[in-house]
């Protein structure tokens, strides 16, 4: 188990951001619970306090050749409860690639900045083609960061609009 702290920006310009190289693709699926706890390779006890919360989100994804089998709970401001661990593809992908359950696509850039951390930069396709979201994850909910230019309105903590399993029932794609 792990608490993730993470912030998450709309990136408005995406002129202003720096060179993005070496972009992964990622291809996440969002399945009601009972199905996915068929696939979880932890114990179930370990997700008590996820499974009480009606509002968590259970996934799948696949970036690369890697798939992750992922419940978090609903967010507190800039953190939450995630459980993740790595699952054979074979497992998930027929499931993750027929989309039968909502799903979002993206290319995600990686760009490193100092004490070890780095911003996520999402570039959605698909139902969310043109949104372009930042994430970045800190070990603290006091830790500060400088906001590099590029940013544009936080939207840190609104799971209900913003958050990739909103995005994959309710899609924002962004016009160009």
């Amino acid at each position: 188990m792990g608490i993730e702290i993470e912030r998450k920006f709309l990136i408005e310009n995406s002129a202003m951001l720096p060179t993005l190289e070496n972009g992964v693709k990622i291809i996440q699926c969002y399945l009601p619970s009972n199905i996915w706890l068929n696939y979880w390779p932890g114990k179930k006890s370990d997700l008590v306090d996820v499974l009480a919360d009606p509002l968590s989100s259970y996934r799948f994804r696949i970036q690369g050749d890697i798939a992750t089998c992922t419940a978090k709970n609903s967010s507190d401001g800039p953190s939450r409860l995630e459980f993740e661990l790595e699952i054979p593809l074979e497992s998930v992908n027929d499931i993750v690639i027929s989309k039968i359950y909502p799903s979002i696509e993206k290319i995600r850039y990686i760009i490193p900045i100092e004490d070890n951390l780095f911003w996520e930069i999402d570039y959605f396709e698909g139902k969310n083609v043109g949104l372009i979201i930042a994430e970045i994850e800190i070990p603290n909910i006091d830790y500060r960061i400088d906001l590099p230019k590029w940013v544009g309105m936080e939207l840190t903590g609104q799971d209900d609009v913003w958050s990739n399993k909103a995005l994959a029932n309710n899609p924002k794609p962004i016009q160009g």
